[in-house]
């Protein structure tokens, strides 16, 4: 697991570096030319239309007919797996072991309450999907009446068009205090470089 953090850490390091290269470009080229980073600004600006994209998130997805014509075999099915679940989780999860896999030892109290809380999530969906496999065997229709209790309609416009309005303001106070937010992103950038250059260093 350490070579793991290890490589991730790397990663995180030079993200910053490059993060910070970046803004110290930019930051010179709005102390130095606020024109240019001007002319720039509107190259780069795009308008990204997200309704055609994502209104296949809208539909619905009908799985019921399937599942109520065969519901014996879907019933067994979910007791099936959900008795595979509690016994693993009862009789072979051994938390302490599973603590040791990650070596994370500064961290391991977090870990163990992670692990065990995930696993009395995992123990509470067994016992429902044990009860809601029985009811779907025995009696589908009152499986259907508590799915259309618990059935919810959530449109997705509001967020698609959130999404669509444009919301101008912000490369224009930029802008509008070059030498600012120039010599604050010099500042900044250089903070970040030399954050990373030391943690890849040391």
């Amino acid at each position: 697991m350490e070579p793991i953090v290890e490589i991730f850490l790397q990663v995180v390091e030079i993200f910053i570096l490059i993060l910070g290269v970046t803004g110290l470009i930019l930051s010179l080229l709005l102390v130095i030319s606020p024109n240019l980073v001007k002319s720039l600004s509107r190259l780069l600006d795009r308008k990204i239309t997200f309704e055609k994209n994502i209104i296949y998130l809208n539909q619905p997805i009908e799985t019921d007919s399937l599942t109520y014509r065969h519901h014996i075999i879907f019933g067994m099915a979910l007791i099936a797996g959900s008795v595979f679940v509690l016994m693993f989780l009862f009789l072979q999860l051994d938390v302490i072991r599973v603590v040791n896999i990650f070596e994370a030892r500064d961290y391991a109290f977090l870990v163990e309450i992670i692990i065990r809380v995930l696993a009395m999530v995992g123990k509470i969906a067994g016992i429902l999907g044990i009860v809601f496999g029985f009811i779907l065997m025995l009696a589908p229709g009152t499986m259907i009446r508590i799915e259309n209790r618990m059935d919810s309609w959530f449109p997705t416009d509001f967020v698609v068009d959130k999404l669509d309005e444009f919301h101008p303001g912000i490369e224009d106070i930029i802008l509008k205090y070059p030498l600012f937010f120039g010599f604050t992103g010099l500042m900044t950038s250089g903070v970040l470089i030399l954050l990373s250059i030391v943690s890849m260093l040391s």
